[in-house]
């Protein structure tokens, strides 16, 4: 896996980015930039080739093109695509490395913050990045100094968010090396299971442990009752289908996220988000697309 680090005190350098859409057969162009392009796909199956490395991107995949390098699809796509994009520089110098736990070791530094970028992954279902995506394309649509002076910082968000998620099991190490491994391995078994109709009896016989007991000690060591901690992921992967699934309803939405009552996740999305639902989806409804 290659890994690009740079100094991340400085903001980035936002150039341009979109959300290009197509119907079928759409074949990315062979070209050669100057600029880094980070890609995030949100429906279908993209086929592109980076000099001699080839990806497949599914839905919640994502690549980052370096500059100087020759970049096309090799397949058209087959049926609808949509994916996210951004071009960009970094604001100080940067390096490749090739060793995961060279990555995971830079990141663990406190001398200064870094971006610690991998080539390629997959985000978790309630990730935060096409919501910072969709912030970015809201603000590229705005003119004028102060609108590319935000999409800098924006961009310079995006990216410490995917570094902050590729790298979340070392980051809670280092917020706090005392954490049980049982407890971060809940944590992560959360993020990936919110979609499920759970109770806290229902976790703590799977992981054995009594619920007063779990809820005493998850609350210890992440801040939250296991309740608000498993409702936080529900809410953002939510934010995630407002802003990318204009069709769905709020009570498809409710359900998509393991929600039943559509009443109650109304409740809760705006005593954790401070609005509706419904007007964080008409919040960031600009964005500048790409219609192939």
């Amino acid at each position: 896996m290659i890994y690009i680090l740079s100094d991340a005190s400085r903001p980035l350098t936002f150039l341009t980015a979109g959300n290009l859409i197509s119907e079928d057969r759409f074949l990315h162009p062979r070209r050669t930039i100057d600029s880094f392009e980070f890609i995030s796909v949100t429906k279908g199956i993209l086929h592109i080739q980076s000099d001699a490395r080839s990806y497949h991107l599914s839905s919640g995949q994502f690549v980052l093109l370096p500059p100087g390098e020759c970049h096309h699809g090799t397949v058209p796509s087959d049926g609808e695509l949509s994916f996210y994009w951004t071009h960009f520089h970094f604001g100080a110098e940067y390096t490749i490395v090739h060793d995961d736990q060279q990555a995971a070791a830079a990141f663990q530094e406190k001398d200064f913050p870094r971006y610690i970028l991998p080539e390629t992954g997959t985000f978790s279902s309630n990730s935060r990045i096409n919501i910072l995506f969709v912030q970015l394309l809201d603000l590229a649509k705005r003119l004028g100094p102060i609108s590319s002076m935000q999409c800098s910082y924006a961009q310079s968000t995006l990216l410490l968010e995917l570094t902050s998620e590729y790298f979340f099991h070392y980051h809670l190490m280092q917020q706090n090396e005392h954490i049980p491994l049982s407890i971060i391995t809940l944590m992560e078994w959360l993020q990936l299971n919110y979609d499920t109709a759970l109770s806290v009896t229902d976790i703590a016989r799977k992981f054995g442990y009594h619920p007063a007991y779990l809820t005493s000690v998850f609350r210890q060591y992440s801040g939250y009752t296991v309740t608000e901690y498993l409702n936080r992921q529900r809410i953002r992967a939510a934010k995630n289908y407002l802003t990318s699934e204009p069709k769905f309803t709020l009570a498809e939405i409710s359900n998509q996220v393991g929600i039943m009552d559509e009443k109650y996740f109304m409740r809760l999305f705006k005593r954790y988000e401070g609005v509706t639902a419904t007007s964080y989806r008409e919040a960031f409804f600009q964005k500048k697309k790409n219609r192939i």
